[in-house]
């Protein structure tokens, strides 16, 4: 049997106003945002991770140094790990001492042919709903940020992967490498 290990989940409304805490660099990146919304949504999700992190790492939100792996995925030097998703109005925030985590939530629009986006990635064997289709989304997408991987490479079978409870409308999935992740809701910001 797969041990599991504990992962903290925080859930983030993003059309909650709040005081942006960034630095020059993300508000240089926000800035690059065409659409208000978008910039809005990005800047409270970034503010909410270094406010998490913060708590976590007993210091101030704006003393987080981030490191970008070659994919794209931040990481402390401190070690502590986590992982960021925001889709519409709405984020997930992971946090492991120890391990890597990938999480990811998207909102379940209409407009986006997900089964075929899922069959160039590989995926067969889809299921019929659109929910499903989603979840097995968020699983793929999840995995591939746990690994600090590009999403169009094949899922490493130490991946573990479970849904994630997410708003109405929307489907969620936490991942981590050798261990089943063992949710446990913080709370939201």
């Amino acid at each position: 049997m797969i041990d599991s290990r504990p992962v903290d989940i925080w859930l983030v409304s993003l059309d909650a106003p709040r005081p942006l805490v960034l630095s020059p660099a993300e508000r240089e990146r926000a800035a690059r945002f065409l659409r208000d919304d978008d910039r809005a949504h990005w800047s409270r999700a970034r503010t909410a991770l270094r406010a998490v992190l913060a708590s976590y790492a007993g210091c101030d939100p704006l003393d987080l140094a981030f490191a970008i792996g070659p994919h794209g995925k931040p990481s402390l030097h401190a070690g502590l790990q986590f992982n960021l998703s925001h889709a519409g109005e709405w984020a997930l925030i992971a946090v492991c001492p120890d391990i890597p985590v990938g999480i990811d939530i998207e909102r379940c629009r209409g407009d986006i042919d997900i089964a075929r986006l899922l069959t160039r990635l590989g995926e067969i064997d889809l299921p019929e709903s659109r929910a499903a289709l989603y979840q097995r989304w968020t699983v793929r997408e999840a995995s591939s940020k746990a690994r600090g991987a590009p999403l169009f490479e094949p899922i490493d079978p130490r991946i573990r992967s479970v849904p994630l409870a997410a708003p109405a409308g929307y489907a969620a999935a936490l991942a981590m490498p050798d261990f089943t992740p063992q949710p446990i809701y913080r709370g939201g910001l």
